[in-house]
């Protein structure tokens, strides 16, 4: 029996600078297999990986020997440089700051996930700040 169980599942949310629509589809798929990939590399067992133009949603477990800044910085860091070396040499790719991350229940995983994987669905009716807007009156925060 393991000494540790983790069931701490996370959907994580962050956007470019200034929200701009910096990810082209032409290396979104490639961005997306890099943050899986750099994941497993920190032991991060990320699921599922969507990006819109400005900004991308990650549902991932992370281990217990990590905390959300710490496995956020990682992934913000390591996909921001892969970006520049590939695509923008000037250096100008840059996430923003901040994040936003939610809670997911075993009950809810599916869910979650499909609501990633259909994000060019969801943002046809509503934007980004629309939802995390919406999100964060639903749960009383200030953004």
């Amino acid at each position: 029996m393991p000494k540790t169980l983790n069931r701490v599942w996370v959907h994580a949310v962050w956007s470019t600078k200034y929200r701009e629509p910096l990810i082209k589809r032409y290396f979104r798929g490639e961005l997306n297999s890099l943050i899986k990939q750099q994941g497993a590399n920190w032991g991060i067992q990320i699921d599922t990986v969507n990006s819109m133009p400005d900004h991308i949603h990650v549902l991932m477990k992370i281990p217990t020997t990590l905390n959300i800044y710490e496995v956020l910085k990682l992934i913000k860091g390591a996909s921001s440089n892969w970006v520049n070396d590939h695509y923008f040499p000037s250096q100008q790719f840059k996430w923003q700051e901040g994040y936003s991350v939610f809670s997911v229940s075993l009950k809810e995983l599916l869910m979650i996930r499909n609501y990633i994987y259909n994000q060019e669905v969801h943002h046809a009716k509503r934007s980004y700040q629309e939802k995390i807007k919406t999100l964060s009156q639903a749960e009383d925060l200030i953004l």
